[in-house]
């Protein structure tokens, strides 16, 4: 979907989850996300190619703290054509306190979200994305500030760990935008917020 052109830019929240609504085993457990294969691999690679396109019409990412630290050191040293990418756009990290940024490009806010985040989507064109944070993104959430979500399912089921959804106030609704399939049985969901 191509970035917006209008004065405000959308939030997107790109996130993958267990069968049974979960980001991680635990946190930093990741291990479930693909099984080894052919049919796997190709399905990987088609939603990676995916991903990449949405990151080349992005114009931000934020993230949390926690993301940051995890994510950084494995971007900042791979010249894969994501990481590129990836390494290019600004970076908005909300923190408590001032991390030492080795990242390039990354700049810290100590404001609420509620606050940052709104004025982020007036400051330009192009939409800002987060991919990555469990706590930070139930704090989108339950602020109502994700215009879309991209949530990858997998047929796994955790039994337990960090959920994708906590602490809503309120039930929130989505109007769906699309589905995508693939072989492995992963599906991608587009769905746009009921703000």
């Amino acid at each position: 979907m191509p970035a917006t052109t209008s004065a405000r830019s959308r939030l997107i929240l790109l996130m993958s989850a267990s069968l049974d609504g979960f980001l991680a085993r635990a946190p930093g457990e990741m291990d479930w996300l693909a099984e080894p294969g052919e049919v796997a691999d190709a399905a990987g690679a088609a939603r990676h190619a995916a991903n990449l396109e949405l990151i080349g019409q992005v114009r931000e990412i934020v993230l949390g703290r926690g993301a940051y630290d995890e994510m950084a050191p494995a971007w900042s040293s791979s010249d894969s054509p994501m990481a590129r990418r990836i390494n290019s756009l600004p970076k908005l990290v909300f923190s408590g306190s001032e991390p030492e940024f080795e990242w390039v490009n990354s700049r810290r806010s100590a404001r609420p979200v509620e606050e940052e985040i709104p004025e982020r989507k007036k400051a330009g064109e192009g939409d800002l994305v987060c991919f990555g944070g469990a706590r930070f993104a139930h704090s989108l959430a339950r602020h109502r500030l994700v215009d879309e979500y991209r949530l990858t399912i997998h047929p796994v089921a955790l039994g337990e760990g960090l959920p994708l959804w906590h602490g809503l106030p309120e039930p929130q609704r989505f109007a769906p935008v699309s589905t995508s399939t693939y072989p492995d049985g992963v599906v991608t969901h587009l769905l746009a917020a009921k703000n």
